[in-house]
């Protein structure tokens, strides 16, 4: 079998891979991508459902992301701001929801002044009992979970915190979906000569000589001076099939002592096309919709009034129910609804015109949707930051450090801070 020569290789085509490989190309080296999939982007994903744009993935822009609206100015894509009001679902009422859970200041100032880091939950335990706390911890726990995806028990107080000091909450939409960013990078790296590999998942790496040998699915062989990993944790954290695993000989060493410290949560998202988007009768400016229900949050695509409506299950929920069927969550999602709005399921079930679900947890080559930190992840991070052998190294969201985790932000900074390291120690 014929062994093919490279320069620089990367395993995985999702938004963090392609900006390194840009990245890398702007220096002058040659770049070549093996991604799984038929298609580059990874996690992220628009198709057309009812005529509509809809991500399957990430579906905002989460602050002033400066680098992904650098990368959307830069190919002339427009974007948006995500606004409107924050409903919560008490009684059979919609209430608007003007202020902050009571008590919500004070549970941040306590994160800002842990020493120490400990679990979100022990944490919450030993400076937030009884009864007068209840509702606050009840807010916390579910937004660490639900928005964090991240398990209370594990999740690190000071990760937290670091996001949650973030005032910066604006928020933004690409109409015409986070895919055409996929598609324009894509091009783009292919124009200047970047090969991109589909279909061709990475099984093997071997770097016990002074080149690196990676193997494919179906038994190609490649040699490559570096190699930079740019795949979803799952494929280190043996959460996913062992089919869609990377092996490595040597063994990554220490890098697989930490790997428990990078949590990798899940999230079930149901879009709902309706034949009309009755809601805007009794919420007409509603952007998010909270509840206790088994669909707990919801959103709309306001200020656009189109008829979809985006219910979310994220975190260790979502994991409990990841082996339920799609007609499984459409009926907690119609029974969910129903309790909301106060409308029958016969009404419902006459306004909808088509619903996917989408649950990362079962999706082939991610089984999960982003990282959260536990505690110990300072470490974890710092061993996984550097270079393998000098030669291998690893970007994406699980290795961003900053204020935007489990964005895309977070890939697109990581991918071009890890080609630029790879480069100074080219230098």
């Amino acid at each position: 079998m014929s062994t093919t020569k490279l320069n620089i290789g990367i395993a995985g085509g999702g938004i963090a891979g392609l900006v390194a490989g840009l990245e890398l190309q702007d220096a002058g080296h040659t770049v070549s991508i093996f991604e799984a999939r038929s298609r580059t982007g990874g996690r992220i994903h628009s198709i057309e459902l009812g005529g509509m744009i809809v991500e399957t993935g990430p579906e905002f822009i989460h602050g002033h992301g400066k680098e992904t609206i650098r990368l959307l100015n830069k190919f002339k894509i427009g974007f948006e701001q995500s606004y409107g009001k924050m409903y919560r679902a008490k009684g059979g009422q919609l209430i608007e929801d003007y202020e902050v859970v009571s008590g919500w200041d004070q549970l941040l100032e306590k994160m800002r002044l842990l020493k120490q880091d400990l679990p979100f939950q022990d944490f919450l335990e030993e400076n937030f009992t009884g009864d007068r706390f209840t509702e606050l911890r009840q807010a916390a726990i579910g937004f660490a979970e639900g928005f964090d995806l991240a398990d209370a028990h594990t999740a690190s107080t000071i990760a937290l915190f670091a996001e949650w000091k973030v005032e910066d909450m604006e928020q933004y939409r690409v109409p015409a979906g986070y895919g055409s960013l996929i598609e324009s990078l894509t091009n783009e790296f292919s124009s200047r000569g970047g090969k991109i590999f589909l279909n061709h998942p990475v099984r093997q790496v071997d770097w016990n000589t002074d080149t690196i040998r990676i193997r494919v699915q179906d038994g190609k062989e490649f040699i490559m001076d570096k190699l930079i990993v740019s795949l979803p944790f799952s494929a280190f954290n043996k959460s996913g099939p062992k089919n869609e695993s990377i092996v490595f000989t040597p063994t990554l060493g220490k890098k697989e002592t930490v790997v428990d410290e990078i949590g990798f949560g899940n999230v079930i998202k149901i879009v709902m096309i309706w034949n009309s988007p009755f809601w805007i009768e009794r919420i007409p400016e509603a952007q998010f919709v909270f509840s206790k229900c088994f669909i707990p949050t919801w959103w709309t695509q306001y200020p656009r009034e189109l008829p979809m409506l985006t219910g979310w299950l994220g975190g260790p929920k979502a994991l409990l129910f990841e082996d339920k069927p799609d007609d499984f969550f459409l009926d907690k999602a119609m029974e969910s609804l129903s309790e909301i709005f106060s409308v029958s399921r016969q009404v419902l079930n006459e306004r909808l015109k088509n619903f996917r679900v989408f649950n990362w947890k079962n999706e082939a080559w991610s089984r999960g949707a982003y990282c959260y930190f536990r505690v110990g992840f300072e470490k974890a991070i710092s061993v996984w930051k550097e270079a393998v052998g000098g030669n291998i190294y690893f970007a994406g969201e699980a290795y961003y450090e900053g204020p935007h985790p489990g964005t895309v932000e977070a890939s697109v900074e990581n991918g071009i801070d890890t080609a630029r390291r790879l480069l100074t120690d080219i230098d």
